[in-house]
């Protein structure tokens, strides 16, 4: 009987302290607004973006630019920009270190690192292009590095290219600087 009691004294409490949902007005969301949500979600999945950075990895079917793996389909334009004339290109032209412009439209997974599909890949082969493409190429070969994310843009100044990195494999993030005429690197400031 004490234990029938208790039980029932706890019920009670328990209904006493419950918050009462069913008691609350229910708003009804106004189509109107749904409606426009609706219309900006799909205009930011229709939205023209551009990515510029360097590739730090090649898959299959995905490259890696900065922070974003893009998908290549089949139908993605590839070219090469010198700074004057632009020339076709194909997808097996593309490779790890390259400077590029990618075009493509949303939507963009929010994963890390995030993830969209290219409309058209443009490799910039222009003389500074190139030549910060190969410092850091040195790098990546030098410390062979096969899973790295530059976190913002790279800084180019005084002959030296800086980038901010995440290492997937480890999770560690470091800072490089690169020589664009020797190509020695320090890591985090050595």
């Amino acid at each position: 009987m004490k234990k029938l009691s208790l039980l029932m004294a706890s019920l009670l409490f328990l209904a006493a302290c419950s918050n009462d949902k069913a008691a609350e007005p229910v708003e009804e969301p106004k189509k109107q607004d749904a409606a426009v949500e609706e219309q900006d979600t799909a205009a930011e999945e229709q939205q023209e973006l551009s990515e510029e950075g360097f590739i730090t990895q090649v898959t299959a079917n995905q490259i890696l630019v900065n922070n974003i793996y893009f998908t290549i389909p089949k139908d993605a334009k590839v070219s090469f920009k010198n700074g004057t004339d632009t020339t076709d290109g194909v997808v097996g032209d593309i490779r790890t270190g390259m400077k590029v412009s990618v075009d493509y439209t949303g939507p963009v997974k929010e994963t890390f690192p995030m993830e969209a599909e290219a409309q058209t890949v443009s490799i910039l082969n222009d003389e500074a292009s190139a030549e910060q493409s190969e410092a850091l190429l040195a790098y990546i070969e030098g410390e062979q590095l096969s899973s790295l994310v530059i976190l913002g843009q790279p800084i180019v100044r005084d002959n030296e290219i800086g980038f901010l990195f995440n290492n997937m494999i480890d999770g560690e993030m470091t800072e490089v600087r690169v020589n664009l005429d020797t190509h020695e690197y320090t890591v985090g400031g050595e």
